[in-house]
């Protein structure tokens, strides 16, 4: 952050620049709308997004991607660009793209010298390839199912309904839906979140974006010119952005004489297009300093993100109207609460710490019935922002919550249920609960909120609904204090509400509540998504987690041998022995055809073998499936199943991390099972970076 004794010198000139286009900044034009005294926080905005403090910043920041914005990874750039657009962006970057924060660095240099310097760095870039080559096969896509992505996604908050101009000339081809599926892979500044499309939604999202065929440019390096290039990135200071780390030496800001902010400043020095507006404001901004308090802080990273063009808070943000048309929902009942974003108001309070991390990470798929998900803005935001909102949040006047242990004061999880179903409150009148739908409106998941929220905030939020910024409809159960049917759970508020805490939170162990339950009915049976079902299970433990899928494809997790068990086909599993009997018994598949698959797909680091896979969770996709998540030493796994539509099943292994040893995944085929690598290879080798490893099941 800036200081009060780092004093600006730069000299801003009156004249205006003809038409060129201002540096577009969401959150400065947001503050400026708003008007009253913003300039100072507006100026500390267009300082983070200008990347004023990859070179002017004393020390290295924790973490710069929340003090100021990086550029993109250029590490694989010749892959990913053309090299006609290189040289026109690098000519003019206002020109090719109006409204970029990327600076003119070869402004006012000899045409003729220009001209070379371009060139040179052109080979540099274009001769940045990436180490190891993807072999995701190109989607083909469809421009008219691509706009229907582009509205519905929620792509509109942040470009409007309109797409951007000129993306067929600078993506090389079949690269535009590699951004699209991991944009933060090129931008981990985060401007640009993962929406974490498909292959098929990136494919036809590109044929939106990109409309025009442009045929595949011939580009020969010349390494001559390729060395030269580097040394004039490093010369010209294209490393303090598009490095991995800030420059060790920086320039001081009380150093600075008549230097960027000038109206034509020297040659060497970056140029941006800065109206006189945001020259005053940046003046202003570094001249008062910086007095920042917690909550001001958020408000700042939200501003850099642009997260207000979705979510309000404190008063600010949240999609216009003819924006907040596109945000849909599946089931219309639930009116907006079910399509618009929530509020962000008290969030720090709210939600646990891994769920703040969770959902900041676009892995909180709680709403399904929203269409617009949340994004995902990469771990450095999530780690720290989930922080700053749990800190500044927090209200000391807020009473802890303890479970009590007395009988006299204690309610019980059978209570709980009772309260839930049909003849007590009913709360499944609105809300699903564990996968199972409401008998109305289907209402967020009531399993999902002890996973999430805090114990303190349930309780403060369950005696008076209204008195929260979320716009829930649900009626007070406990007017004044006092419980609405005393015959209930225990007859005290305080027991009532720790009953349903209570049942809440055992809801995978128990029988369904009364209205949704039945015993002759307990054979789970998958009809439209997925069953996940903690459970005792023959052949696979105590730890088991079994997966059913619509159609009879049917598989189970040993979460502490953290490893793919059993599968079968035909019926799921009768959950009898789980909610009805006082000690849980070993649950039996119920089809046929059971294969056991311990073996199918060994992970391992080689040369550390004593390495133990460490469970960490589970989360469920938009489509109801679960990505096991467990750690592997310093390495984290995502590890999935699912059917492959030809009587077997398709697992996805997702490796992050780093790591000095290699790792291997490899097919090991047990009797009964062949596994098989769809794109031919047989062991995938792993070292540093992300990386997928698929492979088919049958039997």
């Amino acid at each position: 952050m800036m200081s009060r004794i780092l004093i600006f010198c730069f000299v801003a000139v009156a004249s205006a620049r003809g038409a060129e286009v201002a540096c577009a900044v969401p959150g400065y034009e947001r503050l400026r709308a708003e008007g009253g005294e913003w300039k100072v926080e507006a100026g500390k905005i267009l300082f983070s997004e200008l990347s004023c403090a990859a070179c002017h910043h004393e020390g290295t920041p924790k973490t710069p991607t929340l003090v100021w914005k990086a550029g993109p990874d250029l590490s694989a750039a010749g892959d990913r660009l053309r090299a006609g657009w290189i040289r026109a962006f690098l000519a003019d970057p206002g020109k090719v793209k109006p409204g970029t924060t990327m600076p003119a660095m070869l402004a006012g240099m000899e045409e003729g010298k220009k001209a070379e310097v371009i060139e040179d760095l052109t080979h540099h870039l274009m001769n940045l390839r990436a180490k190891r080559k993807s072999t995701v096969e190109p989607v083909v896509g469809a421009a008219k199912s691509g706009r229907t992505v582009f509205l519905s996604l929620g792509c509109v908050a942040c470009h409007g309904k309109e797409p951007m101009k000129g993306l067929e000339g600078k993506y090389a081809p079949g690269e535009l839906a590699k951004f699209l599926m991991s944009p933060l892979a090129a931008r981990p500044a985060g401007r640009m979140p993962e929406q974490r499309v498909g292959k098929k939604d990136a494919a036809n999202l590109a044929a939106y974006l990109a409309p025009e065929v442009v045929k595949a440019e011939e580009f020969v390096v010349d390494e001559e010119r390729a060395k030269r290039g580097r040394k004039s990135f490093a010369a010209l200071g294209c490393v303090a952005c598009h490095g991995k780390e800030p420059v060790a030496k920086t320039v001081p800001l009380v150093a600075m004489k008549g230097g960027c902010l000038e109206m034509e400043p020297k040659v060497g020095l970056p140029r941006y297009a800065l109206s006189d507006e945001q020259r005053e404001v940046l003046l202003t901004t570094l001249a008062v300093g910086d007095v920042t308090k917690p909550k001001d802080e958020i408000r700042h990273v939200m501003l850099q993100r642009n997260c207000f063009a979705c979510h309000q808070r404190g008063g600010l943000g949240g999609p216009t109207p003819d924006i907040g048309i596109h945000f849909t929902s599946t089931k219309d009942d639930l009116g907006d609460l079910g399509r618009l974003p929530p509020p962000l108001d008290g969030v720090g309070r709210k939600f646990i710490g891994s769920a703040l991390g969770a959902i900041l990470r676009g892995r909180d798929p709680v709403r399904t019935y929203m269409r617009v998900k949340m994004p995902g803005f990469g771990d450095d935001l999530a780690n720290e922002l989930g922080k700053m909102l749990s800190k500044a949040d927090a209200d000391a006047s807020v009473k802890p919550y303890v479970r009590p242990k007395d009988a006299e004061h204690a309610g019980t999880a059978e209570w709980g249920r009772e309260m839930v179903g049909i003849k007590g409150y009913a709360c499944i009148i609105c809300h699903d609960i564990n996968g199972q739908p409401s008998l109305g409106i289907g209402a967020y998941d009531l399993a999902q909120m002890p996973k999430r929220l805090r114990p303190e905030w349930m309780r403060d939020f369950l005696m008076n609904p209204m008195g929260f910024p979320t716009g829930s409809r649900m009626p007070p159960f406990w007017p004044g204090g006092q419980p609405m049917n005393p015959t209930l759970g225990g007859g005290t508020t305080e027991r009532q509400i720790d009953s349903l805490l209570r049942y809440l939170a055992e809801v995978d162990e128990s029988l369904p509540p009364e209205g949704l339950a039945s015993r002759a009915s307990l054979v789970l049976e998958p009809k439209d998504r997925p069953i996940v079902f903690r459970t005792f299970v023959k052949g696979t433990g105590t730890h088991a987690i079994a997966v059913g899928f619509p159609g009879g494809m049917n598989v189970t997790f040993d979460a502490l041998a953290v490893r793919w068990s059993m599968a079968w086909r035909g019926k799921f599993i009768d959950a009898d022995g789980t909610w009805n009997q006082r000690y849980t018994k070993m649950e039996q598949p119920l089809g046929e055809a059971l294969v056991h698959l311990e073996d199918a797909g060994v992970i391992g680091i080689v040369g550390e073998e004593k390495v133990v896979a460490q469970f960490r969770g589970y989360r469920v996709t938009a489509e109801g499936g679960p990505v096991f998540e467990y750690d592997l030493g310093a390495l984290k796994v995502e590890d999935r199943v699912e059917p492959n539509g030809k009587g077997g099943l398709k697992r996805t292994i997702r490796v992050t991390g780093q790591t000095k040893e290699v790792v291997q995944i490899t097919a090991k085929p047990v009797a009964q099972v062949k596994v098989s690598m769809p794109s031919g290879v047989t062991r995938l080798e792993f070292k540093e970076g992300v990386s997928e490893f698929v492979e088919e099941i049958s039997w």
